[in-house]
């Protein structure tokens, strides 16, 4: 079960980004900014983690994880 969150959670994660590139004229640099910023700002609500405890691998993989975990080393 944990591995159908895992795919679960990162597919979302990736469907968000995919809607980002077909439908603004974003560029995949700034996309991945957006995704890094977004996830520290959604850890400091207190908001990515239970996506965390949730999603597990899912959620820590992708480029929100990566900015889960700075703003864990910082809190």
């Amino acid at each position: 079960m944990d591995y159908i969150k895992a795919f679960i959670t990162g597919g979302v994660i990736c469907i968000i980004g995919q809607i980002l590139i077909d439908k603004t004229n974003l560029t995949p640099a700034r996309i991945l900014v957006i995704f890094v910023t977004a996830g520290a700002i959604l850890t400091a609500l207190g908001i990515y983690g239970p996506i965390v405890e949730f999603g597990g691998a899912g959620a820590t993989v992708p480029l929100p994880g990566f900015g889960y975990a700075l703003a864990k080393g910082a809190i």
